[in-house]
């Protein structure tokens, strides 16, 4: 090996596994809590059923951390498994949210307020699962693809 190259990287393992993927997603389950915690009266209502917009907003990007946790820590290749799993706990923790909800003064617990964030964490899967079949390339210009056909000639 030449000594200006850098070390072949190693996948992380262990505790570096556990801070990289999972610390985000305990993190963001905090957050959600504590916002649940703000008194009814304290939250601003842009129109009537905006909360629906940010359970949507809310929930997918927990989806995301959930399903990234799960993808990278248990394994890409489960391809199914993982994404059940971020659906099936999505949904147990987006149902706990609203459970939580009832004690909060000036809140309620809203069956529709979790649909909203089922439907959110699917999306989600749904989103990384067409992501992971259909990848996002870099688009190659026509400058570039014209260079590359006078390389090959």
């Amino acid at each position: 090996m030449n000594p200006t190259e850098a070390p072949p990287r190693t996948p992380p393992q262990g505790a570096s596994l556990f801070l990289g993927y999972w610390l985000p997603v305990i993190v963001y389950v905090a957050l959600i809590f504590t916002a649940s915690s703000i008194p009814g009266r304290d939250i601003p209502t842009l129109f009537t059923n905006s909360d629906k917009l940010e359970h949507l907003a809310e929930y997918a990007l927990f989806g995301l951390l959930l399903g990234r946790a799960f993808r990278f820590t248990i394994g890409g290749g489960r391809g199914k498994f993982w994404s059940l799993a971020t659906v099936l706990l999505g949904g147990f923790v987006g149902g706990m949210d609203e459970l939580y909800q009832r004690f909060t003064p000036g809140r309620i617990s809203d069956i529709r307020d979790w649909v909203m964030d089922v439907i959110a964490v699917t999306l989600a899967v749904l989103f990384t699962q067409y992501i992971r079949i259909h990848p996002i390339r870099r688009r190659r210009g026509p400058s570039t693809d014209a260079a590359t056909e006078k390389g090959r000639t």
